[in-house]
């Protein structure tokens, strides 16, 4: 009994399920997105009340998409090179992918409220003792430490990539004594922007805010992939732990049998429920994970070729630009990585758990296990590329090559 009461004491000082999604929510907040795990209202109008910024965020940036794609044909209309188009291309990508994201977030709300509403079940159920609370920890808090760095340092890359502007007008004055003025990316707009500076000051805050919200889409959607697949890492790891201990070696006999083939039943069905979250988590985020790294494999590509080809103020911008999307892909990469590798421990688990001392259906079903976990839980994104480090930057650098052969063969 003693030993419960300081059990319950110290549990208040645990991590608990809410502290991992803090971060995440805060990003959606941002957007005007409620929390992950809310559902949408009953009814259009309250649905609509409950996502007014979410709608606004939406809505500027598809105007930033369509702007960047009219000012992108109206290039076409002049004489323009190759150099010229791949400099509008991947901010228009970049873009476009958020949008998507905004789009599937919006359109997989409640999907991602039950996954969300799984994994808190799983949480209280799973977590029982302190070891238990020792591998979630472990798992969980390098996760959220992992995500709130990322995040913050996208947010930092793409604020200066909007503000650099600023300074390269400063630095031109200084030396030149007259105004270049500049912008970080370009939009279509229904006046000149470049033609006052009453028009100029009044739209650059507005890419300010753009470049912000950006950033924080594709944060916040990413983030919240990566904690959601570190939850299902952390099960997989308390499951490797149970399936260890699961035949009690003090009473391996007689009378305790019956329990060792009940933890055993236990376990399966709570390999099999995970591997339920899997599939789950495959079909809200599947499609999002295409659209991102199709998106981002095309992008860094051209972002890689540019860096070869310019110099100065565009090369720093370049740099920030293609940072983002490698420490995003790298993030999404390193936590798939780390549900393949998760879901295979449970095979030497399996085979380490004394199972020679006890029944035929006791080793049954230990080989029904190493079997199951032979094929390791991997995410894909459409079913193309294996979320995993060996995708990371494969695609990309193919598409560099080329990219960079023909246009030295020019």
């Amino acid at each position: 009994m003693e030993c419960d009461k300081r059990s319950k004491q110290h549990h208040p000082m645990h991590l608990t399920f809410e502290e991992t999604l803090k971060n995440t929510n805060i990003m959606l907040l941002m957007m005007g997105i409620p929390p992950c795990e809310e559902p949408y209202p009953d009814g259009v109008i309250a649905a609509i009340r409950r996502n007014l910024g979410f709608i606004s965020s939406f809505l500027l940036l598809s105007y930033t998409t369509f702007g960047e794609l009219i000012y992108l044909l109206q290039m076409f209309e002049r004489e323009v090179n190759f150099l010229e188009v791949t400099f509008q291309a991947p901010c228009i990508g970049y873009c476009i992918i958020g949008v998507l994201k905004m789009i599937i977030l919006a359109g997989r709300r409640n999907m991602i409220a039950e996954l969300v509403a799984m994994f808190r079940t799983k949480w209280s159920q799973a977590i029982v003792h302190d070891e238990h609370w020792k591998v979630c920890e472990d798992t969980m808090k390098p996760a959220i430490r992992v995500t709130s760095v990322t995040a913050l340092v996208n947010v930092v890359m793409g604020i200066s990539f909007t503000v650099l502007p600023i300074a390269e007008m400063i630095y031109h004055h200084y030396y030149t004594g007259s105004w270049n003025r500049q912008l970080a990316f370009n939009i279509w707009w229904p006046f000149d922007v470049l033609s006052g500076a009453k028009y100029f000051w009044f739209v650059y805050p507005m890419y300010v805010v753009i470049g912000f919200t950006g950033i924080i889409i594709h944060m916040a959607f990413d983030c919240l992939f990566c904690i959601l697949a570190a939850h299902l890492c952390m099960h997989f790891r308390i499951l490797e732990h149970n399936l260890t201990h699961v035949v009690e070696v003090e009473t391996r006999w007689e009378d305790s049998n019956d329990g060792n083939m009940s933890r055993l039943q236990t376990t399966v069905v709570n390999h099999q429920a995970l591997i339920g979250c899997s599939v789950f988590m495959q079909s809200v985020f599947g499609n999002a994970l295409f659209v991102n790294f199709l998106g981002s494999s095309i992008i860094i590509c051209i972002q890689a070729f540019m860096i070869t080809t310019v110099s100065g103020y565009t090369l720093v911008k370049f740099i920030l630009f293609i940072l983002c999307f490698l420490i995003e892909l790298l993030m999404l990469c390193a936590y798939g990585e780390d549900i393949v590798q998760s879901s295979e421990a449970l095979i030497n688990a399996a085979y380490g758990c004394q199972w020679y001392d006890e029944s035929k259906p006791f080793h049954r079903t230990v080989l029904q296990i190493i079997h199951r976990s032979q094929q390791p839980v991997l995410l894909t994104a459409w079913k193309i590329w294996p979320i995993q480090m060996s995708t990371f930057s494969r695609a990309s650098w193919s598409y560099f090559t080329l990219l960079k052969t023909v246009y030295g063969d020019n």
